[in-house]
């Protein structure tokens, strides 16, 4: 067991060597690692404590080996393949050793109260108010108040991690709980039982920096409604949304008025503690204060300390000229108010455009349609077609058909953000009357008699001539 213990600690130790070494870009490498590395183990080892600083280089120092190693570690026997970029360190006899279980066999979600689909926001807000309700601070005639908070806080930091969610959705609780549970007590080295390479596993990683922090509230999306002229000439609105606001009650502190924080024992106000194996050190979120490095006596009862509440927040958009349907305005910092306080949520106005009974648009461009009577189509005239600025008058030549169209150039909408404005399409149709007077009958009936016997009289005078 010495042994192999030993070989994993040189490993760590000449990991910053390489490091430095490979980072300014793909070298010939296995000279350099003849030179640097004692056997492939130490390589492995080195190899995974480099992916979280610099993918590029453990890929090539992966790439340089790429034939299958066999390694004897005491009466342990791995096959290590060097030749793909995902290690593949098979079933081993860890060490035997005496850490504590991660966590209890309840699901993370099932902790939380969420379902599995739930959104980020959902978590983290069901984690606020579990966290706040179960503060060992708060809770003080209940022994088993911290054991709560604590696994509220490491179910959490799962959940809210992506990378570690969807590890934990593929391959289920218990599996994720056993990976997990080689995790020792502050300061103590590698016992019987502890495998090191559960560590880069379990971390996916992220060894120095497992438990990010998540910033900002949460984005809002609405929709927004808007007639055609609105949208094509720009105006502002007041959009009403519900969302998380600061807590009126204590302003967004989490404390009533004049209550007094106190640095957090635990992480000494810093809101990480590190967790030392062997010679690596990991820093996680203090479970105790929950990150914020101060703790306090008592809690704000609106929000029972977690500073924001659910409320209703309204906002002016400012529309601009020509924005179409589908569209989408980012508005920055005025979504979701951060529990923080520092850095709110961005809100999102997707545009909705009613269409209009007389305008047809297309892109920049619009349409509309002009009905012509049978007189004006087959004599011409003028007529008064509407635009978005007014009606026109627009000559309508003889003997203008169905479908025909004229342009009005620069009559459509402005482009956003540009000075360019579009065409207005006027389309023209002719209407047919259903009844007619006697008199208009009788003018027809001579039309058309003199429309039949106009070939006659073109033939005849074709034949005199």
């Amino acid at each position: 067991m010495s042994t192999a213990r030993s070989v994993f600690r040189s490993a760590a130790i000449r990991a910053s060597a390489a490091a430095t070494r490979f980072s300014t870009g793909p070298k010939p490498m296995t000279p350099l690692l003849n030179r640097i590395f004692r056997s492939p183990v130490e390589l492995s080892c080195c190899v995974a404590m480099m992916l979280p600083y610099h993918t590029a280089t453990a890929s090539a120092l992966l790439n340089s080996m790429l034939s299958v190693s066999r390694i004897v570690a005491g009466h342990d026997q791995k096959w290590i393949n060097f030749g793909a970029f995902n290690t593949n360190f098979g079933s081993t006899r860890s060490f035997h050793g005496t850490g504590s279980s991660f966590m209890s066999a309840k699901d993370y979600y099932e902790i939380l109260g969420v379902n599995k689909n739930a959104p980020e926001g959902e978590i983290k807000k069901a984690y606020y108010g579990l966290a706040k309700k179960l503060h060992p601070d708060m809770n003080k005639d209940d022994p088993e108040a911290e054991k709560k908070f604590q696994e509220v806080s490491k179910a959490y930091e799962i959940l809210k991690d992506k990378e570690k969610r969807d590890l934990y959705d593929q391959v289920g609780h218990e599996a994720f709980e056993q990976n997990a549970s080689g995790g020792m007590p502050n300061d103590q080295g590698f016992g019987e039982g502890f495998n090191p390479f559960d560590i880069f596993n379990n971390f996916n990683g992220d060894i120095f920096n497992m438990f990010r922090q998540d910033i900002g509230g949460q984005d809002v999306k609405v929709l927004l409604d808007l007639s055609f002229m609105e949208a094509v000439q720009g105006c502002s609105k007041t959009v009403t949304f519900q969302t998380e606001v600061a807590c009126n009650t204590c302003g967004g502190q989490g404390v009533p008025p004049g209550t007094k924080r106190e640095k957090c024992k635990s992480c000494n106000g810093s809101g990480m503690t590190t967790m030392r194996r062997g010679i690596l050190s990991i820093q996680r979120t203090c479970q105790k204060c929950g990150g914020a490095g101060q703790t306090f006596s008592s809690i704000c009862k609106s929000c029972r300390g977690a500073r924001v509440v659910r409320g209703t927040k309204s906002v002016k958009v400012n529309i601009d000229p020509g924005v179409d349907n589908s569209d989408t305005i980012k508005m920055a910092r005025v979504g979701g108010a951060d529990p923080e306080g520092d850095q709110p949520g961005d809100l999102y106005v997707a545009i909705k455009v009613r269409e209009d009974p007389v305008f047809r648009r297309d892109g920049s461009d619009i349409h509309v349609d002009a009905v012509l009577n049978v007189t004006q189509a087959i004599l011409g005239g003028t007529i008064q077609v509407p635009t978005l600025t007014g009606d026109v008058v627009v000559k309508v030549r003889p003997g203008t058909q169905p479908g025909h169209k004229v342009v009005l150039r620069n009559k459509g909408i402005r482009a956003r953000k540009s000075t360019k404005f579009g065409d207005q399409y006027v389309h023209f149709n002719v209407s047919i009357p259903a009844n007619i007077t006697q008199r208009q009958r009788e003018l027809l009936e001579e039309f058309s008699k003199e429309e039949q016997g106009e070939p006659e009289r073109r033939t005849a005078s074709g034949s005199s001539q």
